[in-house]
Formats: structure tokens, C-alpha cells, sequence
């Protein structure tokens, strides 16, 4: 069904691109924005005491685990939580598509227009619905034992058969080596080159905690008791004194790549990242407040002009999948922080960040019409950001392509 053209007015509007404008409207044709302006018309649709904000983006999530009610533990050890996360995977009773259906909606409910989705097996494009948000859908591949190589690069082609078909759809593929510690820096590089060959994005979870930062170094601690325990362990996979330098190094080549976590990537990394602007890292707050880690340099990535967007991870770490409340928790933690660039976390970067900025993230004309109606509170301030950032404001609304979704 073709979107229909509206007038929508508010009593703020943040495009992301400009200043906020107050009493300002947002001019929507056939699903595409067609201006952004603070003149008010007649036939404009006055939505209040609301501002008007680019759809969010959800650079990292895991939908997979939307049907955990709360974080997983224990928390402190990373290795134990990920012990707790495989008894979920292998017990849960629901199918694997209905609960990222679950989260699907969930993430629409909350603003969210589009995802960067890792897909583990069992995932179906139909668990994704037509008007929703958009995806980009990383299949995830785990592989230290030589001997699984060969299948793991076999699901990554499968993966990518699909890819000119999704063009026509709200779907993007893209590859996922899991981590450093998971996956023989042969394979890596094999999925790396695959998506060079495919002109495709990767998304790997790097320097995510010490543990791992011990594994790469000295090939031992609790990462590699967890992967005895499994049979999945292999000494000479990694070489002696890696770091996630040596696994960031090798996505330069690629047009899009994401660096998930970093909280632990060190001054010479981060100038790498630096370099490299087509490279992200996603920030994932409340989940790396969960695991207690320590200071993200995330703030230093900011100043040395790295590429940076926000995700949830997932529910086995986080409360919720709401990217709102996750700009909120930064708020609320971090005052000195520039609210435009905060904003620009949650919308433009992670747009960027997927390679779709030129498509949604910000509301100027041409793009598609992906937008988030936040309520705002009865604060009497006259800073919009004051306003669109205060712990009363909520998401109400959200729109992709021109329709609304059902909240």
C-alpha cells in the first residue's frame, strides 16, 4: 500500500542536519520527506506538545534473545555469563523466529526504524515484517577448529545468495566472524574477502573484555576454559601476542565494517579507527554498564574523530531493546556530552555505521519518511534539548517509509 502524503507539526523538529526547528513541520510524499520547514499550514496535522526525530537506529542487537524478561547472570564473569547464554539458547521452548518477531516489534514500539541484526541459525526473513524496521542482517559464524572452517564459509555463501533479491526489500546482508577468540584468523579472513567479493558489510565483536584481551595474548584464561568445556578449543588457532589491531586491520579494505564493543581497544587502535572512517564501533551503554566494565573511550573515540553508533546488544544484557533509553542513560551519565552529538548517535552515525545514511538517519528531503514522535515533558525550559532530553520524554509514535506502525 503506498504511503500517503501528510503534513506533520510539532512543536519541535531535530532533522539531525540543522538546528531544531520550533513549530516546525515536516512535509512527508509518497513515503519520502519532502521538507522540513517551521512554517505551519492548515492541512499540516498539529501533533502537539511532541518533537519530531529521525527513526533510531539499533547499530548492534541480537533479537534471538527478546523472549529473556531480564539480563542474564552472573555478570561479573564474562565467561559464566556466556555459559548462561547457550543453556538459554539450548532450552528455550519458543522458535527462534517467533522471538525475534517478538523483538522485531518490540524495537518498532521504541522508535527504532532500523537494525543491525546478528542472525544465528534458525532465523527466517519472515520473522521481519514488510513495513517494519529496516535490517541489515549479519549471519553470525563461529569457527576455531580447523575442520569447521569449510562449513562456516559455506553458511556465509548461503547467507549471501539472497543479497540482489533483498535490494528490492527492507533486508541487507551482511557476515559476522563472532569474535576474535571464536573464529581461526583463516576463516576471517576467508569472510572478510567474501564480503570484499560480495560488497557487503561485517560486523565482528572485538575487544569486548579482558579475558579476551588475555586470550589473543598469551592464549589462556577464562575464555579458554569456556571453550575446553565445549570441545571447541584449539591451541595453535591463534597466534601468541594478537590483539584486535590484527582483526581490525583487515576490514579497512571492506566498504563498511563494525567494530561491536570496544571497550577495551587501546590508543593505537582507536587512531587506526581513526584513519579508517568507513570502520564504527558500537557502543553499547547499559550493556556494558551490566558487565561493569571499566571506562569505554568512547568520548576519545569522539574527540579523535572516530566513526561511532549505539546499540542494545540484547536482552540477556540489557532491560530492554530501546535505543531512546539508551540516549537517555548517556544523558543522564554523561551531561558533558554535546545532546546534537547524542542524538546523532542514535540516528545518523548508526545509519552511517550500516551504510544506509544516504536512504534514512536524518529527516531531509529525499530520504525516506523514518521518524520517532518523542513526548515531551511539561518542563519550562526553552532549550530544545533540554526539552527532547529530559527522563520524562517518551517515544509515542514511529513511522517508516511513510506509515505508521501500530504501537
Amino acid at each position: 500500500m503506498a504511503a500517503e502524503s501528510t503534513r506533520l507539526h510539532a512543536r519541535w523538529v531535530f532533522s539531525v542536519d540543522d538546528d531544531p526547528i520550533q513549530d516546525g513541520t515536516v512535509e512527508i510524499d509518497g513515503g519520502r520527506i519532502a521538507g522540513v520547514h517551521g512554517t505551519f499550514t492548515s492541512n499540516a496535522h498539529d501533533l502537539g506538545n511532541v518533537a519530531l526525530i529521525p527513526g533510531l537506529v539499533n547499530a548492534h542487537s541480537h533479537l534471538e534473545f527478546s523472549d529473556i524478561t531480564q539480563p542474564l547472570e552472573p555478570s561479573e564473569l564474562f565467561a559464566d555469563w556466556l555459559r548462561a547464554l547457550v543453556r538459554h539458547r539450548r532450552n528455550r521452548s519458543e522458535s527462534v523466529v517467533n522471538t525475534i518477531n517478538h523483538g522485531f516489534r518490540e524495537s518498532a514500539r521504541s522508535g527504532t526504524t532500523l537494525i543491525g541484526e546478528i542472525a544465528t541459525d534458525g532465523w527466517s526473513p519472515d520473522a521481519f515484517a514488510d513495513l517494519g524496521p529496516r535490517m541489515v542482517v549479519f549471519r553470525e559464524l563461529i569457527g576455531l577448529p580447523k575442520e569447521q572452517l569449510t562449513e562456516q564459509l559455506m553458511l556465509a555463501r548461503k547467507h549471501l545468495e539472497q543479497v540482489e533479491q533483498d535490494k528490492r526489500s527492507n533486508l541487507v546482508r551482511g557476515l559476522s566472524p563472532h569474535a576474535a577468540y571464536s573464529v581461526h584468523p583463516e576463516l576471517f579472513d576467508w569472510l572478510v574477502d567474501l564480503a570484499f567479493q560480495s560488497n557487503v558489510p561485517v560486523a565482528v565483536h572485538l575487544a569486548e573484555t579482558t579475558a579476551e584481551l588475555q586470550l589473543l595474548k598469551n592464549g589462556t584464561g577464562p575464555l579458554v576454559e569456556l571453550m575446553r568445556d565445549y570441545n571447541v578449543w584449539s591451541d595453535s588457532a591463534i597466534p601468541r601476542f594478537a590483539k584486535p589491531l590484527n582483526y581490525i586491520k583487515p576490514l579497512a579494505k571492506l566498504r563498511c565494517a563494525l567494530v561491536i564493543h570496544g571497550n577495551y581497544l587501546d590508543a593505537e587502535e582507536i587512531e587506526f579507527l581513526a584513519q579508517h572512517p568507513w570502520l564504527s564501533v558500537i557502543y553499547c551503554p547499559r550493556t556494558h554498564a551490566y558487565f561493569g566494565n571499566s571506562t569505554h573511550p568512547w568520548r576519545t573515540m569522539l574527540q579523535r574523530g572516530v566513526s561511532l553508533a549505539i546499540g542494545t546488544d540484547s536482552r540477556a544484557s540489557n532491560p530492554d531493546l530501546s535505543i531512546w533509553r539508551e540516549l537517555l542513560f548517556l544523558r543522564e551519565r554523561f551531561p558533558d556530552v554535546d545532546p546534537r552529538i547524542l542524538l546523532q548517535l542514535g540516528t545518523i552515525r548508526g545509519a552511517r555505521a550500516l551504510g544506509l545514511e544516504i536512504e534514512t538517519g536524518s529527516l531531509s528531503a529525499g530520504k525516506s519518511a523514518d521518524l520517532a514522535v518523542v513526548e515531551l515533558g511539561k518542563s519550562a525550559s526553552t532549550d530544545p534539548y533540554s526539552l527532547l532530553f529530559d527522563r520524562s520524554s517518551r517515544i509515542v509514535a514511529t513511522m517508516r517509509a511513510g506509515h505508521w506502525f501500530d504501537h
